[in-house]
């Protein structure tokens, strides 16, 4: 069977995959890991994002002796992997992304990262907040917000994927956005698709950003058909 790798989105860790994973099973050996700076995993942040994420992604494929895999990422995932395959080539099979958010104008991330604050998240939404230490701890939760800000902020100074970037990326990409999603949008995965020279667009119906709104089973159907 395959080896396919799946890389979670901002805010969250493996974890995500809880639920999706165990439907891949039967056909794919299935790998998770949490990036750095997320749930348990407290290796050091560098500020270069993207970089720091490629190196776990490395390291998780040196460690467990798997020399060419396959990708599902969602959202921050999904970015992460199409990096990585700029960076490391030869040790990506194919890709597959799902509601990545590739636009990082300065206008969309004032908006984004405002909804970033944890004082304001802990007052009118506590129930999140209180998923949030759950999933990276009570003494770190508010760094991984401040980090994902910073993030997102610096990718609109400087993208870690442009167009010239995507287009030397030849392996063949599956680019899925939900229609319903307000976050990454249908106009910009078709205009990253058209950068990426094997690549094709899935646009899945009455999707929203959220990865727990998904319907697995229809999103199965599709991972299936792109990775066999």
């Amino acid at each position: 069977m395959k080896d396919l790798l799946l890389l979670h989105g901002a805010l969250s860790t493996q974890n995500q995959f809880d639920h999706f994973a165990p439907l891949l099973e039967n056909d794919y050996h299935i790998h998770c890991l949490t990036f750095r700076g997320h749930g348990e995993n407290t290796t050091l942040l560098s500020g270069n994002y993207f970089e720091d994420f490629a190196e776990d992604i490395l390291h998780y494929l040196l460690q467990h002796q798997l020399t060419k895999v396959s990708f599902f990422g969602y959202s921050m995932g999904g970015y992460a992997a199409l990096y990585f395959a700029h960076k490391y080539p030869d040790m990506v099979e194919n890709i597959m992304t799902l509601n990545t958010k590739f636009d990082w104008n300065k206008e969309q991330v004032g908006k984004e990262t405002a909804m970033l604050n944890a004082e304001k998240i802990e007052a009118k939404v506590p129930a999140y907040a209180q998923s949030l230490m759950q999933l990276h701890g009570t003494n770190n939760w508010k760094n991984v917000l401040a980090n994902t800000k910073t993030m997102m902020e610096q990718l609109a100074d400087k993208p870690a994927l442009n167009d010239t970037i995507m287009s030397t990326i030849k392996h063949p990409v599956l680019i899925g956005v939900g229609d319903r999603d307000n976050t990454a949008t249908v106009a910009e995965n078709l205009h990253a698709q058209l950068q990426l020279p094997n690549s094709a667009l899935l646009v899945l119906p009455n999707t929203p950003h959220p990865f727990d709104k998904v319907n697995f089973e229809m999103l199965v159907l599709f991972c299936k058909n792109f990775f066999n």
